[in-house]
This record gives structure tokens, sequence and C-alpha cells, in this order.
């Protein structure tokens, strides 16, 4: 297999969260993005929540994406790479989920249940979903974006589902 079939086979899925307050823990304002690279796609949307509900209803949103886009991810490795260290932790090591976190992170978890993706930190430097990347191709027009992620207080919604958090 040549190196140019090896990139082809892997995408590189980014999120971001973040909150508008100075307290990063308490809840407000803030934003909830993921971004793909390899397809053009940089996504956010305002979200209610902490830092920790943000960068979780990042992820959570990038992964309802790839949900709703499986012909373009079917038979690629996905790896999924942000800066939040907890939520990298608590996906990857499946531990200390506090009681406000639990309802994310059994969303995160049943979406890593359906879809075979590997989760890693990165400095936030690299994180594509905080700048964007420097140059992004073509957008396809054949993409789904037929999902929306909702604040806590709203009842949080992907898709034709709802998952109240």
């Amino acid at each position: 297999m040549s190196n140019d079939n090896a990139i082809q086979d892997k995408i590189r899925c980014y999120f971001f969260g973040t909150t508008f307050k100075d307290d990063k823990l308490e809840k407000g304002r803030g934003l909830a993005c993921f971004a793909v690279p390899d397809l053009g796609i940089i996504y956010r949307s305002l979200f209610t929540g902490n830092l920790f509900e943000c960068q979780y209803a990042g992820l959570i949103a990038l992964l309802r994406f790839i949900e709703s886009n499986k012909p373009f991810f079917q038979g690629k490795s996905i790896e999924i790479l942000s800066d939040s260290a907890v939520v990298v932790y608590q996906v990857t090591h499946r531990k200390f989920i506090s009681r406000d976190l639990q309802a994310y992170f059994t969303a995160a978890i049943n979406f890593k249940n359906k879809i075979p993706f590997k989760i890693s930190w990165v400095p936030s430097g690299e994180n594509a979903a905080i700048s964007g990347p420097a140059e992004f191709p073509p957008i396809s027009t054949d993409l789904n974006f037929d999902f929306e992620i909702r604040d806590k207080d709203k009842n949080m919604q992907f898709g034709k589902g709802h998952l109240r958090l």
C-alpha cells in the first residue's frame, strides 16, 4: 500500500469547546466546534454550558456529523483529536465522570459503540477546530448537515432524535 492510499484511508477530525465566562467552570454562553480539514469542514455553534459541557458538545456534534455522513467515512480510520484533556481522558479511559457530565459522556460512548474511532489529545496550536487549517479543500456538496445541537436548557437535540441531558 502506498503512502497516498494510507493517507486517504485515515480521516483526522478535531473538536473544541469553550465558554465566554471568565470562570470556565461556570455555565454560560460558549462555542461547540469541530473541523474535518480533509472534507473542508469547520463547524461552530453557540452552546450554553461550562467549559467541559461545551467541549463534549463539540465532540458529540462531530460524531453526529460523522454518523449523518457514513458514506464519506466508511472504510476509513477515524482519528479524533482535541486539546480537551478531560474529555479525551474520560472517553478513552471511561473514568472520573462527574454527575454533571454523565449524560454527555454516555452520549459519546454510545456513538463510540456505533462508530469506531480513536481519540487523542493534541496541543491547542494543532487543533484545527480552534482556528481552522491554513487551507481547506473545496467542500463536497453531497455532505449532510441535517443535525443540530441545542443547549441543556432546551433539550439537546441531535438530528432526528432527542437526547435529554
